[in-house]
């Protein structure tokens, strides 16, 4: 594991509360609608057991490749926060925290990744990331 040099945070205000935010973040059926790093066109499968031990695979299908994500939900509290590790061919052993905190009716999203190996690292999951959190809102947004 590298040191938190290359620890990246992205936040988002979604306009909607932290129960419908959390469900988002584990439902499978929700996650498979905006689990994804790139633009229109992609698409997601993701299999999950959102307990605490329970692990998670999520296949974000561009459009010449699928990129597979796998990992275990270390931290669980309902509405509040989540914590799993965040393996791929690109990186292992890292780990990502959620937390959701409320914000006049509405929920900031704080996700933090920690342990990347290298700044080249942290700037792909940055821009990964805030993708997938944009895919997020506007999914939330549309109530799909």
């Amino acid at each position: 594991m590298s040191d938190n040099n290359n620890k990246l945070t992205v936040k988002r205000v979604i306009n909607a509360d932290r129960k419908t935010v959390f469900e988002a973040l584990t439902n499978s059926t929700i996650m498979q609608k905006w689990f994804y790093a790139g633009a229109d066109g992609w698409s997601a499968t993701v299999k999950n057991d959102p307990v605490v031990g329970g692990s998670y695979q999520i296949d974000m299908h561009g459009q010449n490749e699928t990129y597979s994500h796998e990992g275990e939900y270390k931290e669980i509290v309902p509405n509040e926060k989540l914590v799993f590790t965040w393996n791929s061919k690109a990186v292992q052993d890292t780990l990502v925290t959620i937390t959701l905190t409320e914000v006049k009716k509405n929920t900031e999203v704080t996700l933090t990744h920690e342990f990347l190996p290298n700044a080249e690292m942290k700037e792909n999951h940055t821009k990964g990331w805030t993708q997938i959190l944009t895919h997020l809102d506007n999914t939330i947004a549309a109530k799909v």
